[in-house]
């Protein structure tokens, strides 16, 4: 009798266990992504500092000077990304308390200032960081569309350089008289 009870307890504390620890995993797992997203856009962001201003300004609907004064108060472009990207959530999630990016801004700003991380300050404003961990990939995979822009052709991967001069050949009238191969015939269908 003993014996049940004891594996039955043990067996409804490893089930709680399983249970909880993917939540727990999934939100450090979350948290850890933001800090990747946000080295990835400072490390990738080599345009113009107006460049990424107008970006971002124009992927968070706000004005170019709320996106230059949270650039000049936080670290880097990535920590300003994921502040827009938490700013985006919480006007989504509680419209009627922040209906406007700068009320959430300052709503973010300052519980980042009290040293909170990005999870501990979604949770504390009742959202989850999964959506914001997808709008601030989805932003820094538009910045890296625009530095992509921006790179001449000269400096392409030798990769790239050669489907480019592939590309150019078709163009190139010195390979204009060139013959192009033959179609290819048409299968014709067996009888039976």
């Amino acid at each position: 009798m003993q014996g049940n009870i004891t594996t039955a307890l043990l067996g409804g504390l490893f089930l709680i266990m399983a249970l909880g620890v993917p939540v727990w995993a999934r939100a450090n797992s979350d948290e850890a992504q933001l800090e990747s997203i946000k080295k990835d856009i400072d490390r990738v962001s080599t345009s113009a500092t107006t460049d990424k201003i107008q970006s971002l300004s124009s992927q968070f609907n706000v004005d170019p000077p709320v996106v230059e004064k949270l650039q000049a108060t936080n670290h880097g472009w990535g920590e300003t990304t994921i502040e827009l990207a938490m700013a985006r959530r919480l006007t989504l999630t509680d419209a009627t308390s922040y209906p406007t990016m700068t009320e959430a801004l300052n709503k973010i700003e300052a519980l980042r200032s009290q040293k909170m991380g990005w999870g501990k300050i979604a949770n504390s404003l009742g959202f989850k960081l999964g959506p914001v961990v997808s709008t601030a990939m989805h932003a820094r995979n538009e910045l890296r569309k625009e530095s992509r822009v921006e790179k001449s052709p000269g400096t392409l991967k030798p990769e790239k350089a050669e489907k480019a001069s592939k590309a150019e050949r078709i163009e190139r009238p010195e390979f204009a008289g060139r013959l192009e191969r033959p179609a290819r015939p048409e299968r014709v269908e067996r009888v039976h």
